[in-house]
């Protein structure tokens, strides 16, 4: 039986051949075990695929403990990378939108490793991540698991230019496109938090309430599930707040932005 991977699959055959680094073949490689087929003919393929693969990782693996660590431990409630060509904006925009202070100035490449910030959304943590405008292979991982990459670019040549080193490089993120000469801080801030499409949702005790991020539209089941996973065993109801209603609800009860919870045990 003939193998017959699709066209993207030779996209990424071809981009595997002329990769230069370690961790470009490693995308490259990811890249072309998702787009063959499954079936029997192709199972003697994907197995050297996957072997090629594993090989290669664990070779990154090793130069890794033996060398300098590039990437980014996630923290917060989501990951943003901030992409763009030098000058455009990025560092200004991280010290705007966090506590980091990362170097700002007119020359170029003043960003030689990626910053990290934290950036606060009414008490939900967002970490922020710029990116050099090197777009290094290395660097390039840290967008491809990124809740989303914010592109700041000033025209449309500049845009388009960036969108083809985020196709090139397979990066799936949720994409947002930001003008930092044209649009302020904190119009920007909530363009970020837009394209998480998360919620804010607050549980509450009788000391506090807290905020809590959570996928639109998710159930009570999935707040109790953040906060412990015995609250699911012992639930017994929920107390919602929305607005001037207080409701009694179950797990399966889907939760809006603003909602308070409060939840009973048995």
């Amino acid at each position: 039986m003939p193998v017959n991977p699709p066209q993207e699959y030779y996209v990424a055959e071809q981009k595997f051949l002329k990769a230069r680094t370690r961790e470009e073949k490693i995308v490259c490689l990811e890249e072309m075990i998702r787009w063959m087929p499954r079936h029997h003919g192709s199972e003697t393929a994907l197995a050297q695929l996957k072997s090629r693969l594993a090989k290669l990782k664990k070779e990154a693996i090793t130069k890794r403990k033996s060398g300098r660590k590039i990437g980014i431990t996630k923290e917060g409630d989501a990951q943003v990378c901030l992409m763009g060509f030098t000058n455009s904006g990025k560092s200004w925009l991280l010290s705007k939108l966090t506590d980091a202070r990362p170097d700002v100035a007119d020359h170029p490449y003043t960003t030689t490793r990626p910053e990290v910030g934290m950036m606060d959304y009414y008490g939900i943590k967002i970490q922020l991540v710029e990116l050099p405008s090197t777009f290094q292979p290395e660097h390039m991982s840290i967008a491809r698991t990124a809740d989303a990459v914010a592109v700041i670019t000033g025209n449309d040549e500049e845009k388009n230019e960036l969108l083809k080193i985020l196709h090139d490089n397979f990066i799936r993120s949720n994409t947002i496109l930001i003008n930092s000469k044209l649009e302020d801080a904190s119009f920007i801030k909530e363009k970020i938090w837009k394209s998480l499409c998360l919620m804010i949702v607050y549980t509450k005790t009788k000391k506090k309430m807290s905020p809590m991020a959570l996928p639109i539209s998710s159930s009570v089941k999935e707040f109790a599930q953040r906060i412990h996973k015995d609250f699911i065993k012992n639930f017994k109801f929920a107390r919602l707040f929305r607005k001037d209603r207080v409701m009694q609800v179950g797990l399966d009860y889907k939760l809006q932005d603003g909602d308070v919870v409060e939840l009973h045990m048995k």
